[in-house]
């Protein structure tokens, strides 16, 4: 027998789960490594995400782009306000919608 640590909150969330297919979490856990052990490979696909920008972002990158390249942001009172307007501009964005 081996003890696993897990979250409370994810063994808590996933007993519920299993619970809802006639299961308890350690009996998947069983299946999980008995596939794996029998395949070598994991049971499900493992796929990291990639940062895609869209064209809003990649806009927004060059605009900050040009405006640092524009702006003394050596100095830390102009390199303050550089950020303090971003954050406004930022924060106005998001709520127009409201």
């Amino acid at each position: 027998m081996a003890t696993i640590r897990i979250d409370d909150e994810l063994k808590n969330d996933a007993d519920k789960m299993f619970d809802e297919v006639g299961m308890n979490t350690s009996t998947a856990v069983k299946i999980f490594l008995t596939k794996f052990v029998k395949t070598g490979k994991f049971p499900f696909d493992i796929e990291t995400v990639s940062f895609q920008p869209t064209n809003e972002t990649l806009q927004a990158f060059k605009e900050t782009k040009e405006i640092i390249e524009k702006s003394d942001l050596s100095n830390q009172e102009e390199l303050n306000d550089y950020f303090t307007r971003m954050k406004k501009e930022a924060f106005e964005e998001e709520h127009a919608e409201l």
